[in-house]
């Protein structure tokens, strides 16, 4: 604040009725500092009109001032926040409509070989920025270890929040081990749609479409991936995902809290007679099977009720009401 304008300030507040001649005599100012600091004092509040304006304006409470001044702020700020928000919007949805044809266009169709790990991993990261609108992903592979499962997790948290589609789909026996069971379910919860398939045929990641991350599995050489480009190839794997989709149980439609468990009447045969405690040969004689079959029946089992031992499996039954 100028220095004149905190003298005009005090002999108006001393003062009901002033003129800026008056202020000139009394403190010693000319015409235009009285002029300057008046014109400061009204942008800050210190100084009002009366309705009538036929008097000069009047002094106002310094904390009435600060409190219309932050007013006055809050709203610029939430006009400001609103727009900031609609260009956002605006950029996202040109964003979705012409950046995944802009990328198919640039590179055309065609395919590139990475190597090694830590060339893959930065490939995908760098394909799974640029969605805009969808990301398919297939995971038949190993298990990752903790501190990647978080890293997958974050990377889809984000997607999620930029309102892209995400579909993941992995194999039953994940839901074995806790990790990775904590993992599908932070997914889920972030909002991606989560399935588990009895058998996938490879890694598989499509952006958008017109992106996607497969195995060179023509070639014989370990960590090898092909970034395929180009809506012309991509669309062929999206047909393969969607195939293995459809036949996939979503997350949480079985096990434990899953309400409910799918069974073929030869599953719920199998159960029946394990809880009646006969052995594997008896079971098996009974349903005209081999051993090995009712191994992999029972091992099959044992992962749709999330059960990690036979006797869980049976109390896992009883909770179910599978055994009625």
């Amino acid at each position: 604040m100028l220095p004149h304008s905190l003298r005009l300030f005090r002999y108006v507040s001393a003062h009901d009725r002033w003129t800026p001649q008056e202020v000139c005599e009394q403190l010693g100012m000319t015409a235009d500092e009285v002029a300057e600091a008046q014109e400061e004092l009204l942008r800050l509040g210190l100084l009002r009109h009366s309705e009538e304006q036929r008097t000069a304006p009047r002094a106002t409470a310094p904390e009435a001032a600060l409190l219309r001044l932050l007013a006055a702020e809050d709203e610029l700020t939430g006009r400001l926040a609103e727009r900031i928000r609609d260009v956002h919007g605006q950029i996202r949805e040109l964003r979705e409509a012409f950046l995944p044809l802009q990328l198919a266009r640039a590179a055309g169709p065609g395919l590139d070989l990475v190597t090694g790990d830590e060339r893959i991993t930065s490939m995908l990261n760098d394909i799974v920025d640029t969605a805009s609108s969808e990301v398919l992903a297939m995971h038949p592979g190993r298990v990752l270890p903790t501190e990647d499962l978080d890293f997958r997790t974050r990377r889809y948290r984000k997607l999620l929040e930029r309102g892209v589609i995400v579909r993941s789909m992995h194999l039953h026996p994940m839901t074995r081990l806790a990790q990775t069971t904590a993992h599908l379910e932070d997914l889920r919860a972030a909002g991606a749609q989560v399935r588990l398939a009895t058998a996938l045929p490879f890694r598989l990641v499509v952006v958008d479409r017109v992106q996607a991350l497969v195995p060179a599995l023509h070639m014989d050489v370990p960590d090898t991936m092909m970034v395929v480009r180009g809506e012309e190839l991509t669309s062929l794997l999206t047909k393969v995902f969607t195939m293995f989709w459809a036949t996939a149980t979503p997350l949480g439609s079985f096990g434990p809290g899953g309400g409910g468990t799918e069974l073929t009447p030869q599953h719920r045969a199998t159960l029946r007679l394990l809880a009646a405690g006969r052995k594997d040969e008896a079971v098996a004689r009974e349903l005209g099977i081999s051993l090995r079959t009712l191994r992999r029946l029972t091992a099959d089992l044992m992962a749709r009720l999330g059960a990690k031992s036979r006797f869980q499996a049976g109390v896992e039954a009883v909770l179910q009401g599978l055994l009625d």
